[in-house]
């Protein structure tokens, strides 16, 4: 009876640092673009989304997943079951708390909000937004503004805002 007593402390003790060393769960959704030059043009309609934007748009949303994936800081949950909604609710930085019942429906904890402000054809302001789902709020959030419209640059904002800004360690360089 002892040693069955032991055995179960032992099985215990093991398996809990890694309940309680369990990362919170997160929905990544997909970065929107904000496009400045059409909100100022008079009397012209909006054209929608470039092929060459929305591409971009999914390569940095598919870097962030990469990033938060790797990062261990967060259990990245898939988007699929919800992606309809998505669908239907975009622009998120638009949908007034949406992202939170979204991000409740796919089972996170956190959401992760990225927008792409356009102000020229060479100039943009990549943000990203993380929403503690409970307390329906933001809770960290870093920019970067890019001057070129690459996939490279696009991609070093993505990089640069989770490094430096949203997961930076204390007292690092900055």
């Amino acid at each position: 009876m002892f040693a069955k007593r032991i055995v179960i402390f032992a099985l215990a003790s093991m398996l809990l640092p890694a309940i309680a060393s369990a990362a919170p769960k997160a929905v990544i959704f997909p970065f929107d673009l904000i496009d400045q030059q059409q909100q100022f043009e008079i009397g012209v309609m909006p054209k929608g989304l470039d092929p060459e934007d929305k591409r971009r748009l999914q390569l940095i949303t598919d870097e962030l997943t990469r990033l938060i994936k790797e990062g261990g800081q967060y259990e990245v949950v898939d988007s699929t079951p919800i992606a309809k909604d998505i669908e239907e609710k975009s622009p998120m930085y638009k949908c007034n708390g949406c992202e939170d019942d979204l991000a409740k429906k796919a089972g996170a904890a956190y959401a992760f909000i990225g927008t792409v402000r356009k102000a020229s054809d060479v100039l943009f302001t990549v943000s990203i937004y993380i929403r503690d789902v409970a307390a329906e709020k933001v809770v960290k959030q870093g920019s970067s503004e890019i001057y070129g419209n690459t996939d490279k640059m696009w991609l070093r904002a993505v990089n640069y805002i989770v490094e430096r800004r949203l997961f930076a360690q204390k007292g690092a360089a900055k």
